[in-house]
């Protein structure tokens, strides 16, 4: 409802009453109206208290024991000590709002009602039935400029309306009994007298000691003259111990504690403060920075979904859910959350938001998600190498080969002197055993600018295979298939590596070749013709041998030494052989 608004219209009646001659807090005694309060006209510094219908599931419960408690304090209280508004001017002025007059307002409703009659004091209750007995929650609520102070009455159990109402006005008493130190208290704060109202506070809690304003005076007091955060805390407890939904006294308790650098019951305490009022949205959004900061972003997450019910497709706190799930590695979520929030908003699909969504994907194992994640991303920053680098390597990990190359190309396109685009098509051919486009590849990466080191690693998958199977088969073919390979990768980026398999393969067909002469030597005159056409391929094989192991022997001292060591051997053996056959 519009507070403001219609009581605002209450207003303009109860002056309409006046001038019609019948005053707003006649004392007179009307046709339905209570008896007067003893004691004649209230003065003009009189304290008033509006007891209204009381909140209850029952409606008449709520009208008789608002009615009992008003009619006890009244008959307790004279109208000049304490004056208890008429039920006659509280039903007008609601009537006069459109309300029915035994409505039972909230706590906004009934201070705004308060003010409207001129209430200092509201006594609000809440009321129940517990078998036969009647139950009132009693609270006394009275505001100082925009804000609302809540002193709460202890919980009275009565055999019936009027039973349960002397203990209530008993109770109610009692709390008033602090309220002349209290108000001291509240001017010294504005005076900024801050000792004077930590004095006065205890003058109250004196008076009546479950007075929880008072101790909620002298906490801003003590907070004031930057008191230890030792006094802060147990004051601040003492107070919650009363009112554990006081929202002043927490608040001083979470800086209290993170004064003293208790993180942990900080911000625990900063929860209480948003479970006694989830709908303050400043307060709900301080605590979730707080939980974030502090390494707790699960324990913030509960809360962004409450404020989300509040505001529902709210891009910003959508934002704030995302960026928590993240740090609290709810992997699959963020991804749900992130993708709401490009629905919402196309702006916020930057190349830090793709980032984050594939290394959450990443972590989260899910390579579907990373590829579709990089095409997007890929389609609005085409000239950004990452996302079809990422692409390939998803792919690639997936055995998806084909689609790795593609994206690895698309890389190549971006980027032609990138290395990474060139090794991952090479990968991936060597893994579909394509050594010739392996080979195409690497000279158009090195036609294109690639660093020819950068392939060379890559490029020795091709030679690879061919080495194992010579080994496994011994056959002389298979060496020079292998061979063949080395001299195709070292002529188009020599290493050390690809040194050594040249040697290495050329010197077991330079060794079969000997051995096939040691066959031959003795034989037919064909067979001494085949011998020197074997002299002739051991030499050339030998001087391969000797061209690239001083290169090629770091990789394998040991081997390389023992085949250097064997080269003298051979070509002795070699020249014999020709001169013996007369070798052309």
């Amino acid at each position: 409802m519009k507070s403001t608004h219609r009581y605002a219209a209450a207003a303009a009646s109860i002056l309409a009453l006046s001038l019609m001659g019948a005053p707003a807090f006649a004392q007179g005694r009307s046709v339905g109206q209570e008896p007067p309060q003893r004691g004649g006209a209230p003065k003009q510094d009189t304290p008033y208290i509006i007891i209204a219908t009381f909140r209850s599931d029952n409606r008449q419960l709520g009208v008789e024991a608002a009615d009992e408690v008003r009619k006890r304090v009244a008959d307790e209280h004279s109208a000049q000590e304490l004056f208890v508004v008429t039920k006659h001017n509280i039903n007008t002025t609601l009537e006069a709002s459109g309300y029915r007059a035994d409505s039972a307002l909230n706590s906004s409703d009934l201070m705004e009602l308060s003010k409207q009659l001129h209430g200092e004091y509201v006594l609000d209750a809440k009321v129940s039935k517990n078998g036969n007995a009647v139950v009132v929650e009693p609270r006394l609520m009275m505001k100082t400029g925009p804000n609302t102070f809540v002193q709460p009455l202890p919980n009275v159990n009565g055999k019936d309306p009027g039973d349960a109402a002397k203990t209530v006005e008993r109770e109610l008493s009692d709390a008033l009994k602090a309220m002349k130190p209290y108000k001291d208290c509240v001017n010294d704060l504005r005076a900024q007298k801050w000792d004077q109202a930590v004095k006065d506070a205890q003058l109250a809690i004196t008076a009546y000691p479950n007075t929880s304003l008072a101790r909620g005076c002298m906490l801003q007091a003590l907070v004031s003259q930057k008191a230890s955060p030792d006094s802060i805390i147990s004051v601040s407890n003492a107070t919650l111990a009363i009112d554990p939904s006081s929202v002043v006294a927490l608040g001083y308790l979470a800086d209290a504690y993170r004064a003293k650098g208790d993180t942990s019951k900080a911000i625990e305490t900063n929860l209480r403060i948003y479970r006694a009022d989830p709908s303050n949205t400043s307060i709900a959004q301080g605590i979730v920075n707080e939980l974030a900061q502090s390494g707790a972003p699960d324990r913030a997450l509960p809360i962004i979904d409450s404020l989300l019910v509040q505001n529902p497709g709210d891009p910003q706190m959508l934002r704030t859910k995302w960026l928590l799930q993240l740090r609290a590695k709810q992997y699959k979520q963020a991804i749900a959350t992130g993708a709401e929030i490009v629905k919402l908003d196309t702006s916020f699909a930057t190349s830090d938001y793709f980032d984050r969504m594939i290394g959450a994907a990443q972590s989260d194992s899910n390579a579907a998600a990373v590829q579709q994640l990089a095409a997007q991303a890929g389609q609005k920053f085409p000239k950004e190498l990452r996302y079809p680098m990422l692409q390939a390597q998803s792919a690639f990990k997936a055995g998806q080969l084909q689609q790795a190359i593609q994206a690895a190309q698309r890389a190549s396109q971006i980027d032609p002197k990138a290395p990474g685009p060139w090794q991952f098509i090479l990968a991936a051919e060597s893994q579909m055993n394509m050594p010739d486009s392996m080979l195409a590849t690497a000279q158009k990466a090195i036609a294109a600018g690639v660093p020819k080191d950068s392939i060379g690693g890559s490029l020795l998958a091709v030679v690879g295979p061919a080495l194992k199977k010579a080994q496994e088969s011994h056959s002389r073919e298979d060496w020079e298939s292998a061979l063949k390979a080395a001299k195709t990768v070292d002529a188009i980026t020599s290493t050390a590596q690809s040194s050594f398999y040249v040697g290495f393969s050329a010197f077991n067909v330079g060794q079969d070749a000997v051995n096939n002469i040691q066959k031959l030597y003795k034989g037919t005159k064909d067979d001494k013709a085949k011998a020197c056409s074997e002299a002739k391929v051991a030499e050339d094989a030998f001087a391969d041998v000797a061209i690239s192991m001083p290169k090629g022997g770091s990789v394998n001292k040991d081997a390389a030494g023992q085949m250097m060591g064997a080269l003298p051997q051979f070509g002795a053996f070699l020249t014999q052989v020709k001169t013996a056959l007369k070798c052309k």
